[in-house]
């Protein structure tokens, strides 16, 4: 919770330079540019948790060696998905393409890294990485454009910087898990596992950020980039508050994996309501200051964020336990198909309350949208688990009646 105490603020100092340095247009399309190599990094982002879906107690090197390797296939063959969306959507164009792409491999890595770091229960390191990122970018920022005076190119380029400063530490905090290093055969039954198994989680990921971000690009059809720029930052603002439930999420992954389905069960129902309650005291202070801080932080050609802000965080309290229920749905009982059903019904809610909404609203109906789509989700990952847990309770119950007769 401490390295969550220092991202915060961060995340909070990122949003502001964007906007104070960056019109509404720049910063839409940083946002568009930066959310279309997270898409591929969400997909591509879950080698090391199948790693630990995968992996026993014995030596992990062979594992993460092939995990690391299909990083770079993958993330090579992304980064040029990448150039082709910067010449095919005219939002951001080929220039920023050029200079986001080469984030994607480092990205991946990150990634990698951490989810084998948190199946062993590493949190400390976890977390360290999780902030060099953050950190990194917001140095870059205020060298590059508050200092230098550099534009859109600029804020792109030390976001990307940052993500190798990020690979350099995670690389050598982690180096035990990869040094020496074994032979990497990426193409033999067991790496294809890591692979397929990584891409069927890496594809909920995906769809559950296209979910939460399909207004976007519905509203930059309909309203443009100036309107993005004002709803990102509401949007920011208010998603930032997952960082609560992720650090709970990051804290209770290690103990859910190793318990008893019992125990499993139990941390986790634990875990949601400390998750919900936290969440639910920052919404609601950040709902009351808002409209004061807004204008004042941001300035007065982003007072129209007010509105979508305070529509987003009823939506927002309601999917904060959605990123701890997966890690049972997902990492403790393998059955990331499940939660491929929660994104998928957030994103078909989500992109539908757009259509109808935003036309005739503007940013506050991408925000009641997106509010929607996340309750929907929320709702649809307290159905799976739930149900899966009854299931376990009922097969207990009965080897426990078999074993009495017996």
């Amino acid at each position: 919770m401490l390295f969550r105490g220092i991202s915060t603020p961060v995340a909070f100092a990122l949003v502001v330079i964007q906007s104070r340095f960056l019109d509404p247009e720049g910063r839409g399309r940083f946002v568009l540019v930066v959310l279309t190599v997270s898409i591929l990094a969400r997909l591509f982002g879950q080698l090391g948790v199948a790693v630990t879906s995968l992996s026993g107690e014995g030596d992990l090197r062979p594992l993460v060696g092939r995990a690391l390797a299909w990083t770079a296939l993958l993330g090579a063959g992304g980064a040029g998905v990448i150039l082709l969306a910067g010449g095919v959507i005219n939002a951001f164009g080929l220039r920023l393409a050029v200079i986001a792409a080469p984030a994607l491999v480092p990205n991946i890595l990150n990634a990698c890294i951490s989810g084998v770091l948190l199946g062993r229960a590493r949190v400390r390191l976890w977390n360290v990485i999780q902030v060099v990122q953050p950190v990194a970018t917001l140095v870059g920022l205020l060298i590059v454009v508050v200092v230098l005076g550099g534009g859109v190119d600029a804020a792109v380029g030390a976001w990307t910087i940052s993500y190798f400063v990020t690979s350099v530490v995670a690389l050598v905090g982690a180096r035990d898990l990869w040094l020496p290093p074994v032979r990497a055969r990426i193409f033999d039954g067991l790496g294809r596992r890591i692979a397929w198994l990584a891409l069927a989680m890496g594809f909920v990921q995906i769809v559950n950020l296209i979910g939460y971000r399909v207004e976007l690009f519905v509203l930059q059809h309909y309203k443009g980039l100036s309107a993005v720029g004002v709803y990102s930052v509401g949007m920011q603002a208010a998603e930032a508050i997952w960082l609560i439930p992720a650090a709970v999420a990051s804290a209770v992954t290690g103990p859910v994996v190793h318990e008893t389905e019992e125990g499993a069960t139990r941390q986790i129902r634990s875990a949601c309501a400390k998750g919900l309650l936290y969440t639910g005291g920052v919404a609601v202070t950040i709902g009351v200051i808002a409209p004061f801080v807004i204008p004042w932080v941001f300035g007065d050609q982003f007072r129209g964020a007010v509105r979508p802000l305070v529509l987003l965080l009823p939506g927002v309290v309601a999917y904060a336990p959605v990123t701890i229920l997966v890690v049972y749905l997902t990492v403790r009982r393998a059955r990331p198909r499940l939660s491929l059903y929660v994104s998928l019904i957030g994103l078909v809610v989500t992109g539908a309350m757009s259509v109808v909404l935003i036309p005739p609203y503007g940013a506050s109906g991408a925000a009641g949208a997106s509010a929607i789509g996340y309750a929907a989700g929320g709702l649809a990952a307290w159905l799976f688990f739930l149900n899966l847990a009854r299931r376990e309770d009922e097969t207990a119950l009965s080897s426990s009646l078999a074993d009495a007769r017996d």
